[in-house]
């Protein structure tokens, strides 16, 4: 489907040519012809043309040609104006009105014409071109002309023209991108997680960055491969010396890839490209090799390859540009149509969606940083005068109108900041010319919230409302007490009387708590900007039941709040980065416990881990605040722990009895049979037999693991908000087994006296071909990513080499290499270990078991124990070549 999607584009885009070559080819062949074979009677009778005709309508058609091409110069000389500045706008006006058509047919015209005045002269071709080519020329000629006059006749025509093709062509770079995004981490699903989402069960605590493998490159792909050589170094392994005693076994953790960079990102120096979260740290080799196999996994594009992105801002940036020379020449209306179109065009492009592809965080990144830097920086002339901030209060009110109906409720958001931003450079201008300003900003924002559908999707209400919590503090931030008293009196006021179901009124309280805190922080600092007014402290104190306070409290969470980032405002930009402690949300909380003891009505019971944390949170408020509280913060405190103590008492109980799931146990053997059976093993290359020779050394044949593990991958409830994968346990445990398997076979081999040759690319090559159809039967083992010294070792001619022989990469080498008959050198005894407990795996010989005899801990765990009988020993005509220096 996607090759015919592609074959069919590519069609569309050279079929003119195409059609005009072929029409070429046609011409000269039939004026041949007609030349050839002279004219015919009923021509030079009655049409016969006077002498030097077709030279007269060669110097004809080139004058209506020179003429076309004077008509498109002069109309390209009006594309420095707004809103033709951007490139694509420009081919989309020469695409209506034809301007390739008429070049094109009047340029092969003329070629045609020329041809036949000069070689190929004949009655029959004079009348020919004239009717197939020298007539079009002017019928297109005539047709570009009345179009290009309309066009700029009619600025509504033309600025739709331009929108309809600006949306287009930067909608259709976001889907290719889209595309290739998903086309390129298709495969990449279940292996690694994205940014900072990962499982996190308590245990991991040390992180290993991946700096990314070149800088200013554009990433292609990220190969699976790679990334799962990568995995099976960090799986444990299984040893010799198990531990037995169930209090000395360690806690297992699942370790974590996570990915930094996504393809078509461009890569900057010091970036990170995966992060590897684990619970405990790798040896040094271990650790550079995971690092140089996980550099190795990321493709790139070729030398000069140019993003989408950055096409994209080279063709906004104009239109920018064109934007700021109207409005400060005062040509307003002209700035206005640009200011209409640039928000078309933004709102066209976060509303574009490709069916069934997956969006990267990229291009969302980028959607943002556009509305950003094209229409916030245009935004910052809104203090050339009140008139021009009155254009971009009316257009801001617009956009935000018709916002709800786009979809995404980031662009909303977007829309409703145009009005704060405004509002915090006109009142950092001052000045009694810009203060209708400011009140038509706050009941701009004022109608956006009362007056919004209801509809949820849309969700303005909410966004306004918190839109006007913004305003009152950034209103404080520019010294204006006054504009803060405005903003805080219409916030107070909405939704009062109209809110009959209770949906929008808890946004009130919860944006009237955060100011309070606010307040409560700049007074605590001593910040200049403390107003210390009682006015504005009444009307940001929140009123209502116990119940509604702490409804209002769980809507203003950090970072989760529609269009507020309350969480950023204590936070101080600097010419440099630093690390800050963050104190606002503590004096959101004393601002919620000082609502609470002077709010009516019960204390709800907590039902559930979050209001049972939320009230933990709440006594440790108390706690902080000593001994200086009254008689109704000791009452709220009490009734606080009456209700905690009755939920951890349910909740210990529940814990505790919670059965083991013989289903998730099953799971976790058919995830480890499963990831034995996917794919070739070295194990499987070497000859199994149950009769162990005595002179085999069978001293330690059992294989094992010994792991204490949180019970959530065991049972079918979710607990403490904690979900487990048995698969993922059962992975990991086959990933370390076959590890282990792999060193106790390159034991024995390096145990064998073979040869021993030079480790290079070039020494293995020679000694698989020396094999001749033998090879089909040697097994060679090479580290992951091959031989380092060997800058061919991914050629296509060793590759082919290398397919000769059965070729395994393993971790348990490096800097060496082993070749070995399959047949005859080795022989390995192998059966699933036999304990009280442990459970054979179905087509495997490993066996597993859970116990439950783990006591202590700070959570419910069990222990997973994992045993396999495995010997190794030499066979009787063995054939070894080991390539190594040692």
């Amino acid at each position: 489907m996607a090759w015919t999607t592609s074959l069919a584009r590519r069609f569309r885009r050279w079929r003119g040519p195409v059609l005009l070559g072929v029409s070429f080819f046609i011409s000269v062949t039939l004026l041949a012809l007609a030349h050839q074979t002279g004219d015919p009677y009923w021509l030079t009778a009655r049409l016969s043309a006077a002498p030097g005709g077709d030279g007269a309508l060669w110097q004809v058609q080139t004058t209506f040609l020179s003429v076309g091409f004077a008509g498109v110069a002069i109309a390209a000389q009006l594309f420095a104006e707004a809103p033709l500045a951007i490139g694509a706008s420009r081919g989309r006006v020469l695409k209506y009105i034809g301007a390739g058509r008429f070049v094109g047919i009047g340029l092969v015209g003329n070629i045609v014409i020329a041809i036949e005045t000069i070689w190929l002269s004949s009655q029959l071709g004079v009348l020919g071109v004239a009717l197939f080519w020298f007539l079009p020329t002017v019928v297109f000629l005539v047709r570009s002309t009345v179009r290009l006059t309309e066009l700029f006749g009619h600025p509504s025509l033309l600025d739709e023209v331009v929108k309809l093709s600006l949306v287009g062509a930067l909608s259709s770079r976001f889907e290719d991108v889209a595309r290739s995004y998903a086309e390129a981490t298709r495969q990449l699903d279940g292996l690694v997680a994205s940014g900072w989402s990962h499982l996190d069960l308590g245990s991991a605590t040390v992180t290993v960055r991946v700096p990314v493998p070149r800088v200013g490159a554009v990433i292609k792909a990220i190969r699976p491969d790679l990334v799962r050589q990568a995995l099976d170094l960090l799986a444990p392994r299984a040893n010799e010396t198990r531990v037995t005693e169930p209090q000395q076994v360690g806690i297992y953790s699942a370790p974590r890839v996570l990915l930094d960079v996504e393809p078509g990102d461009r890569t900057r120096l010091g970036e990170t490209a995966f992060r590897i979260i684990m619970s405990e740290s790798l040896d040094e080799p271990t650790q550079d090799r995971v690092i140089q196999v996980l550099q190795a996994s990321v493709d790139f594009e070729p030398s000069g390859a140019v993003t989408p992105d950055e096409e994209t801002d080279r063709e906004i940036a104009n239109l920018k540009d064109a934007i700021g020379t109207n409005l400060r020449s005062g040509a307003f209306a002209t700035a206005e149509r640009a200011l209409e179109l640039l928000g078309a065009v933004v709102r066209g492009v976060w509303t574009a969606q490709a069916d069934g592809l997956d969006s990267s965080r990229r291009s969302l990144r980028v959607r943002e940083d556009w509305l950003f830097r094209s229409v916030g920086e245009v935004e910052r002339d809104a203090v050339l005068s009140p008139r021009v901030a009155g254009i971009f209060v009316g257009l801001a009110m617009t956009r935000a109108l018709e916002a709800p109906r786009t979809g995404p409720t980031e662009y909303v958001d977007e829309c409703l900041r145009s009005f704060t931003r405004i509002w915090s450079d006109v009142l950092q201008v001052g000045g009694d010319e810009y203060e209708h300003i400011a009140s038509r900003i706050v009941v701009c924002v004022q109608n956006l919230a009362a007056f919004s559908s209801p509809e949820p999707r849309e969700d303005l209400a909410s966004r306004a409302t918190w839109a006007m919590v913004e305003m009152v503090k950034l209103a404080l931030d520019a010294g204006s007490v006054s504009a803060a008293v405005l903003a805080a009196e219409e916030l107070s006021g909405l939704f009062e009387y109209s809110d009959r179901l209770n949906i929008h009124r808890p946004q009130v309280r919860a944006g009237q708590l955060v100011l309070a805190g606010w307040l409560d922080y700049l007074a605590d600092k001593k910040d200049k900007r403390d107003p210390s007014n009682a006015v504005l402290r009444e009307l940001v104190s929140p009123r209502g039941t116990i119940d509604e306070i702490l409804a209002a409290r769980r809507l203003a969470q950090r970072g989760a709040n529609p269009f507020s980032r309350w969480d950023w405002w204590e936070m101080k930009s600097g010419g440099t980065s630093r690390a800050q402690v963050l104190e606002l949300s503590h004096y959101v909380d004393k601002a919620q416990l000082a609502a609470l003891t002077s709010s009516r009505g019960t204390l709800p019971p907590a039902r559930d881990q979050e209001t049972a944390s939320e009230y933990q949170r709440l006594v440790e408020l108390f706690k902080d605040s000593g001994d200086g509280l009254g008689r109704n913060e000791r009452e709220l405190e009490g009734r606080l722990r009456d209700e905690i103590a009755k939920w951890q008492c349910s909740e210990d109980q529940r814990l505790a009895s919670e059965p083991l799931s013989d289903a998730r146990f099953d799971a976790l053997r058919i995830a480890l049979r499963q990831a034995l059976e996917g794919g070739e093993r070295i194990t499987d290359k070497v000859p199994v037999t149950n009769a162990i020779p005595d002179h085999a050394d069978s001293s330690t044949p059992i294989l094992g693991m010994n792991l204490r593990v949180p019970r959530h991958y065991l049972v079918e409830k979710t607990f403490n908000r904690t979900y487990a994968d048995p698969a993922e346990l059962g992975t990991m445990i086959a990933r370390g087994f076959m590890e282990s398997e792999d060193a106790k076979i390159v034991q024995a081999l390096r145990s064998i006296q073979g040869r021993l040759l030079e480790p290079s690319g070039r020494t293995i090559r020679e000694s698989i071909d020396a094999l001749g159809k033998e090879a089909a039967h040697y097994v060679l083992l090479t580290p992951c990513g091959g031989m380092e010294d060997s800058d061919g070792w991914y050629s296509s001619g060793f590759r082919e080499v290398l397919r000769t022989v059965s070729h395994f990469e393993t971790s348990v080498l490096s800097g060496e290499a082993i070749l070995f008959d399959g047949r005859t050198t080795l022989n390995v005894c192998r059966a699933p270990e036999k304990k009280e407990g442990l459970v054979p795996v179905a087509g495997t010989s490993i066996a597993v078991g859970v116990f439950e005899d783990v006591q202590g801990g700070d959570e419910p765990q069990v222990r997973v124990e994992v045993g396999e009988y495995f010997v190794v020993w030499p066979g009787d005509a063995s054939k070894v070549i080991r390539f190594t220096d040692n």
